[in-house]
């Protein structure tokens, strides 16, 4: 698999935007920020024909690890999910 820097991608959407490097920064940088708030804040978000960003809550329970076998209780915790559009799905199955 292709790995794609940070500095890269915002060349690239420089490139095709007309905006500067650091206006592209500026921007994605503030975009993340607010993800993480909304997230914090328990709020769901969706990027129409991209992607759904949200919050899942996992139970807790007991666990076995695979190396030692022993039984471990693991704590109820919230994970962040993403969810890709069925429009980057059919791309990928091309």
């Amino acid at each position: 698999m292709n790995t794609i820097s940070t500095g890269d991608f915002i060349k690239q959407v420089a490139e095709v935007t007309g905006c500067t490097q650091v206006q592209v920064k500026t921007i994605l940088n503030a975009a993340g920020e607010q993800i993480k708030e909304n997230l914090k804040d328990g709020k769901e978000m969706h990027f129409m024909g991209y992607f759904n960003v949200g919050v899942k809550t996992k139970k807790a329970g007991v666990k076995l690890n695979p190396f030692t076998g022993e039984k471990v209780k693991v704590a109820a915790c919230k994970v962040p999910t993403v969810k890709l559009s069925a429009t980057f799905k059919k791309l990928l199955k091309k």
